[in-house]
C-alpha cells in the first residue's frame, strides 16, 4: 500500500483537552487571586502610609511632630526609628513633653509604636532641631525592614 503524504503525529484530542482545562483553571486562580488581593504584598504599594494632611510638626530645639500613621496591611507594624532631614531622630508613642526624648535624640533610645492592622495610630518624633517654615523630610522605619516618608512643613 503505498501512502500519498507523511503520517502526520500530533497529541490525541483528550490530552490536548486536559492540557486546555490545567491552563484555563491556573489563570482562574490567578485572576482570582489578584481581583480579591491575595498577593497585596507584590502588588501593591505599601501597607502603611503617614496622613501628611493630618500631621504636624512645631519647630523648636528640639522640634516635634505629631504623625498620623495608618496600616492598611493585614499584619500589624512597629515604627523602630525615625529620621528628621537625615538626622537620627526618638520616637515616641506618647507626646515629646511626656518623654526624656524631648531633650536630644543622642541620649534617648527610641519607643517602638505599633501600629495594628487596619488601624490608624499617631507617632511622635522628637530630639532634632529646626525651625518654623522649614520644610521636613521625615522617614519611618518599620520593622518590616521598610521605609515610609513623607515631606511637612514645620509651623
Amino acid at each position: 500500500m503505498r501512502t500519498l503524504g507523511k503520517a502526520k503525529k500530533g497529541i490525541s484530542p483528550v490530552i490536548a483537552t486536559i492540557i486546555l482545562i490545567a491552563i484555563t483553571i491556573v489563570i482562574a486562580i490567578a485572576v482570582a487571586a489578584w481581583v480579591f488581593g491575595l498577593f497585596k504584598s507584590y502588588t501593591g504599594g505599601p501597607a502603611v502610609t503617614i496622613n501628611a494632611a493630618q500631621s504636624s510638626c512645631k519647630g523648636g530645639s528640639p522640634g516635634s511632630c505629631s504623625l498620623v500613621v495608618s496600616n492598611q496591611g493585614g499584619n500589624s507594624v512597629s515604627i523602630v526609628g525615625a529620621t528628621v532631614n537625615g538626622q537620627t531622630a526618638i520616637v515616641a508613642a506618647a507626646s515629646c513633653a511626656s518623654t526624656s526624648a524631648s531633650t536630644s535624640a543622642s541620649t534617648s533610645a527610641s519607643a517602638i509604636v505599633t501600629v495594628s492592622a487596619g488601624a490608624v495610630a499617631t507617632a511622635y518624633v522628637c530630639g532634632v532641631t529646626f525651625t518654623a517654615g522649614q520644610t521636613l523630610t521625615i522617614t519611618l522605619q518599620l520593622n518590616t525592614g521598610s521605609t515610609v516618608t513623607t515631606t511637612i512643613v514645620a509651623s
